[in-house]
């Protein structure tokens, strides 16, 4: 090995030398394999499922709202003139039935009660009673409890699609460090190529200078290219390691730590068959509106806003409830005929705001939102419109690309091998071959920017269509 590959091997890192400690499978990396990876392991993919399991919190506690309430209430007379003892069990259910609450319970009261207090006094075994509390205008159609409980299930598919929306990206994002990988490992093997080609010949020329078969000035171009030529692999092998730095945040292992891509595991090139995309702009802007989460979200959170607009105005209605209860008293009297023992109470209940402003105030909160989510979401509309016709723009133009620089290529491969006959023959100089040499090193690496840049665009595609599943149209 000479000075300059000593040096450079002396420069590079130790865990850019020995590659990826813990990977021991050297069989090439997929796509696959790195977006499922950063779909189990990927921080932001696991904050937003914490997020789902917030949300799902958040339902349960609205639902904490329908719970049945128990309430125990006991009270002695300790002193005074009257000596009574007073126990009260009550239960309580609310429910979604138009806000109706149905309620029981029994209370004993024992011992003696003035007389303005003798409802107290109960039977021996004391009474029993049982009720309900209808609401006839305000929380008929929608009360706090109801409002809640539904946004809180809204809330639940709000983090579903924030979710979506997050692994969309990370897939995006994840197969464009993947193609930026596998472009930077043709990108070094095209720069290993072309340092072959030149040291292979180096010893020829030398032969054919000492010979005077070519001028000395052809053997000093050599080792120019030579050197030229290392410099180009320095700066691969450099853009190799930091495409797999990149792409190591989102393959990753079992616990989520990252993974660095060994040389060893790149694969031969690009896929031989490109992505078919066959939706036309109309259907792809149809699909992209029916699946893009961004467009499910502002649903969801206008549905939340119509809920709580919906809630306010009823909260301004007045509030008129209608309670009907009976109650019997149960055990011996003890010859206490003052005790009613058959009740049936009938009562309503009214309670009017004369200013209304806090619900008033907060029905304008929930109606400015609203329009202000509408405003959104006629934006998000027009940006994926220009997003899905950019990408089929961009995907079109990618596949002409990939074409034309494969001619390229393979015009400036017959080039380099014609002019490299002459020169063997005497009829060109170095400069010359080393100039076609150099046109058929660009063109491979256009080519391969090109199928690079078909792929990534494939990827894009998937994500404006709110694809998530590999294949689907």
């Amino acid at each position: 090995m000479n000075k300059i590959g000593i040096l450079t091997f002396a420069l590079l890192p130790s865990w850019l030398l020995v590659g990826n400690a813990s990977s021991s499978n050297n069989e090439p990396l997929t796509l696959d394999e790195v977006q499922s990876s950063a779909q189990q392991a990927f921080p932001s993919l696991l904050a937003a499922k914490q997020r789902q399991q917030a949300a799902a919190g958040e339902y349960q506690t609205a639902e904490g709202a329908f719970d049945t309430v128990l309430k125990v209430q006991n009270r002695w007379s300790a002193t005074g003139l009257y000596q009574n003892r007073n126990n009260d069990v009550s239960i309580e259910q609310p429910t979604s039935l138009g806000g109706t609450t149905f309620f029981g319970g029994w209370r004993r009261g024992i011992g003696d009660y003035p007389v303005y207090d003798g409802k107290s006094l109960t039977a021996t075994d004391g009474e029993a009673r049982l009720g309900v509390n209808i609401p006839l205008w305000r929380n008929r159609e929608i009360d706090q409890r109801r409002a809640s409980l539904k946004q809180a299930e809204l809330g639940q598919m709000i983090a579903g699609h924030e979710y979506d929306q997050i692994l969309l990206e990370i897939r995006r994002l994840a197969a464009h460090r993947y193609w930026d990988w596998v472009l930077a490992g043709q990108r070094l093997q095209i720069a290993k190529r072309m340092l072959h080609i030149a040291e292979q010949r180096d010893a020829g020329i030398r032969k054919r200078v000492t010979a005077g078969d070519i001028p000395k000035f052809e053997a000093l171009d050599n080792q120019r290219a030579i050197i030229e030529r290392r410099e180009r692999r320095v700066l691969a092998q450099r853009m190799l390691e930091q495409s797999a730095i990149q792409l190591s945040l989102y393959w990753r292992d079992a616990e989520g730590r990252p993974r660095m891509p060994i040389a060893e595991q790149l694969p031969s090139g690009f896929p031989g068959q490109v992505p078919t995309i066959t939706l036309d702009y109309p259907k792809a802007l149809q699909t992209a509106q029916a699946q893009r989460p961004e467009l499910r979200r502002l649903e969801m959170q206008s549905r939340q806003t119509q809920t709580e607009l919906e809630l306010q105005q009823n909260q301004r209605a007045p509030d008129v409830d209608l309670s009907v209860m009976g109650a019997q008293d149960i055990g011996n009297d003890k010859g206490k005929d003052k005790l009613n023992r058959n009740e049936l109470y009938v009562g309503l209940n009214v309670s009017i705001p004369l200013q209304r402003r806090a619900a008033s105030g907060r029905a304008q909160v929930a109606g400015a939102n609203l329009q202000r989510l509408r405003s959104e979401r006629i934006l998000l509309e027009d940006r994926i419109a220009a997003e899905v016709k950019d990408i089929l723009s961009a995907l079109s133009a990618a596949r002409q690309r990939q074409t034309l620089t494969l001619l390229q290529q393979t015009a400036a491969q017959k080039l380099e091998e014609g002019e490299r006959t002459r020169f063997e023959l005497g009829d060109s100089t170095l400069l010359i071959v080393n100039l076609r040499e150099i046109a058929h090193g660009d063109a491979a690496l256009l080519a391969a920017e090109a199928a690079s840049n078909l792929f990534k665009g494939y990827a894009d595609y998937q994500a404006a269509l709110g694809l998530q599943a590999k294949g689907t149209h």
